[in-house]
């Protein structure tokens, strides 16, 4: 990431974020939540709409979890974008 913010404490917050999701860590925890997703998506099991929609809401999460990084990636982007204005 970048040094162009003029907000200090929000430059340094996109990069902790930017070293956490480029760590070892973040890319085993990532790795676990494919084999969970690939578990859990499925419709084998459900048996009622509660657990249908308890599932679709597990997929859910686990998607807005993996897509974190390109998100911050972005948001940080449209920041320095606007500091260049």
């Amino acid at each position: 990431m970048s040094d162009g913010l003029k907000d200090r404490e929000l430059q340094a917050y996109y990069e902790t974020l930017g070293a956490m999701y480029s760590s070892k860590g973040w890319a085993l925890f990532v790795d676990d939540l494919d084999k969970i997703h690939g578990a859990a998506n499925t419709l084998e099991g459900i048996e009622s709409m509660e657990a249908l929609y308890f599932r679709r809401g597990q997929i859910d999460i686990i998607r807005k979890i993996v897509a974190q990084p390109a998100i911050a990636a972005a948001a940080y982007d449209t920041l320095l974008a606007g500091e260049e204005e």
